[in-house]
């Protein structure tokens, strides 16, 4: 009896971490129920896209994309995606000079270290509300970057 209530109370506790997740996911990214509603059909109207090691490959090779890195500099100077630039989701205040020479319809992939970390949504979030239009997210990031041997530089 003891071992089916601590069971029971697990599944609870994970329940709810995924509802917290998904309601925080869905603030920051303003869908679902934090989405605005102006009278306007807005379920293709986010410029966040969450994509695949596959994808980004494919927009790394095609150079159609600016990927940029969302980890502390300290991270990012260890290794990071070939070609990309550092804007630490800490850093997005003093990011403006940089930003500002990149136009609004640059596809963007924003990539972190990978499925525990979640900066590369909050960068894309805040980079969707300065009107950058093409953002795609690459949640397996640089640990899944790394993993298939793509390329990589150090700092």
């Amino acid at each position: 009896m003891k071992a089916q209530k601590k069971v029971l109370l697990e599944i609870t506790v994970i329940i709810a971490a995924a509802a917290v997740f998904g309601f925080v996911y869905t603030f920051i990214t303003n869908q679902g129920f934090f989405a605005e509603k102006d009278g306007h059909d807005t379920s293709t109207g986010s410029n966040l896209e969450m994509i695949s090691l596959e994808n980004a490959k494919e927009l790394f090779d095609s150079q159609e994309a600016l990927f940029i890195d969302s980890r502390h500099n300290f991270d990012y100077n260890r290794g990071h995606i070939h070609g990309a630039i550092n804007i630490g989701l800490d850093s997005i205040k003093t990011a403006g000079a940089v930003l500002e020479t990149i136009p609004k319809e640059k596809i963007f992939v924003i990539y972190c270290d990978g499925v525990e970390c979640n900066s590369s949504i909050e960068l894309a979030a805040e980079l969707n509300g300065l009107n950058f239009k093409n953002i795609k997210i690459f949640f397996g990031g640089w640990q899944e970057w790394k993993k298939n041997n793509y390329p990589i530089d150090y700092q």
